[in-house]
């Protein structure tokens, strides 16, 4: 379990450090700069308090471990049913996961969760992973880390699309030099892309939080929405509007008690927009890199708000655990 929080917690910190070199790019603006530097040091604060919580779980002995084989067979199915909906009917990987997600939501809701993990691994290109058994292999390390790392980073959006980065890249590595790059985008679509990302997440989370559709749900339709339309009615940055909309949708998945309301996650939703803009020219085709860059904001919020909450409390009397201080 604490190697699964590992490998867990070192991908948005990549992932954001990719985001910080991208604003030293020629065409970056590095007065962004220390903007992405902030995100990252408070993705590295929300990382530390999961720690001390997870050390909190261990010494009580309330880890409870269960249904490995359920979940490996649910992963590796939502993989093989996107990655052949890319490789096969040409639909974009965005849609692909997101239908996957609204049909698992409605069909099979015990393992919808699982499903939608192994989604994104299938939205990893065709052309990195070459067949369905270098997919299936990747599938089968995600729902392995799906399981070990199941009692940590709890009701954290993005955790899925993390796990899914993390096979993806166990199997891709040894070939690392065929991701596919792009350049940074034109400083015109910083904001609109903010903006959408912005306007994703507070969509999921109150779809999720105000309805009775559960957060699978909730982030497979607004990726289906932004995926389909945003390609079609917007000009060449339609593609990439569509990218952040889908990574904001699964910061929306987010508990509300890890990021309580609508304003903590629209703000979630607008450090997603720029982290995804700035690491367009990193380890592109990778399936679950939307979600980890989500998991990343949402780990940031979290930490910036429970350090804010101590902070407070501190000033009224109460003393916080020595860990959470030190």
């Amino acid at each position: 379990m604490v190697g699964g929080f590992l490998l867990l917690a070192v991908a948005p910190l990549v992932l954001f450090g990719f985001g910080v070199w991208g604003t030293f790019l020629p065409s970056g603006p590095i007065l962004l700069s220390p903007v992405l530097i902030a995100g990252t040091l408070g993705t590295g604060l929300g990382i530390r308090y999961e720690w001390w919580e997870l050390r909190r779980v261990i010494d009580q002995g309330t880890v409870v471990v269960s249904e490995a084989h359920q979940n490996l067979l649910a992963v590796v199915s939502g993989t093989l049913l996107t990655f052949a909906g890319v490789a096969e009917l040409g639909v974009s990987p965005i849609v692909a996961a997101s239908l996957v997600g609204i049909i698992a939501a409605i069909t099979i809701q015990g393992v919808a969760v699982p499903v939608y993990c192994g989604a994104f691994v299938g939205m990893t290109s065709p052309e990195l992973f070459g067949s369905y058994w270098y997919a299936t292999l990747a599938a089968v390390l995600a729902g392995l880390l799906f399981t070990v790392a199941h009692p940590v980073f709890h009701g954290v959006g993005g955790k899925l699309g993390t796990t899914a980065f993390v096979g993806v890249l166990m199997i891709l590595l040894p070939t690392a030099g065929s991701f596919q790059s792009g350049t940074i985008p034109s400083q015109r679509v910083l904001f609109p892309v903010v903006g959408f990302a912005a306007l994703s997440a507070i969509s999921s989370f109150t779809v999720h939080t105000r309805s009775a559709a559960d957060p699978v749900l909730a982030s497979g339709l607004v990726g289906t929405v932004g995926g389909l339309l945003l390609p079609v009615f917007v000009d060449a940055s339609g593609e990439l509007l569509a990218a952040a909309v889908y990574s904001a949708s699964f910061a929306g998945m987010t508990d509300p008690k890890r990021i309580p309301n609508e304003w903590w996650i629209g703000t979630t939703g607008i450090g997603v927009g720029l982290v995804v803009v700035y690491t367009t020219p990193f380890v592109g085709g990778s399936g679950g890199k939307l979600g980890t860059i989500a998991f990343g904001s949402c780990l940031g919020i979290h930490g910036i708000l429970r350090t804010l909450n101590i902070f407070h409390l501190s000033r009224r009397g109460y003393q916080p655990p020595k860990e959470e201080t030190t």
